[in-house]
């Protein structure tokens, strides 16, 4: 359906080696259908941007034509650029592990871009096209929840986390060693009296293959009893 963009071939040469197109009027209304109204910033030759407004987050459209006016789009591009967050190299790290069809990237200044860019693949499908730009949103909210990390965290939407005597009675603190040798506190919980291991044939799972049948080894359980 579309292929990232790795750039460094010019546009008219792509489109003389037959590269595929879109409709610049199917764009356009796809977007207008998914976004509402664009906000045309500019056009550069054959570039055209537009700004896009959705749900209180602000990113640009990017359409490149064959040629100025062709109507036929050879590439698209997706850009947001986030101001003031703390952001670290880790942090970037780790919302690039989970990105699908972007790239994010921080600059010497301290402000995160989040960048996607694709090339058509065949003919023009809007039920397809919706899709990428359920990826390219699936991009903003996981770049979203990593500048957020430090604002908020699924502990504090849990209920009972808010009251600090269970916040306090839920707490575990590594036990010492006895003897110079580590307790295991899973053969505690699991109980002394019937000292159990992870089962080694399906790793604790307590499934096995690729059709997740039950682990015989251990009756689905996970665990067999320790040696």
């Amino acid at each position: 359906m579309f292929r990232k963009f790795s750039g460094g071939q010019k546009a008219g040469n792509r489109a003389m080696a037959g590269e595929s197109v879109w409709p610049r009027d199917k764009v356009v209304s796809a977007l207008e259908n998914q976004y509402g109204a664009l906000d045309q910033l500019g056009e550069e030759g054959p570039l055209s941007v537009f700004g896009v407004q959705h749900n209180g987050v602000n990113f640009v459209i990017a359409l490149m034509e064959s040629a100025p006016g062709s109507g036929k789009i050879i590439e698209l591009g997706f850009l947001a650029r986030f101001v003031g967050f703390e952001i670290d190299a880790q942090l970037v790290e780790t919302i690039n592990r989970n990105l699908h069809l972007g790239v994010a990237s921080i600059e010497a200044n301290g402000d995160l871009f989040l960048m996607a860019g694709m090339q058509p693949v065949g003919s023009f499908d809007a039920g397809q096209f919706a899709l990428v730009l359920e990826a390219w949103r699936r991009d903003l909210m996981i770049t979203l929840h990593g500048l957020s990390s430090g604002q908020a965290s699924m502990a504090a939407a849990f209920p009972a986390a808010k009251l600090e005597a269970a916040r306090n009675f839920a707490m575990n603190v590594a036990p010492a060693p006895t003897d110079n040798k580590p307790v295991d506190l899973l053969a505690s919980f699991l109980g002394a009296k019937n000292s159990r291991e992870l089962c080694g044939d399906c790793s604790g799972r307590g499934k096995r293959g690729f059709i997740a049948r039950e682990c015989v080894a251990c009756d689905g359980s996970g665990f067999v009893k320790a040696h």
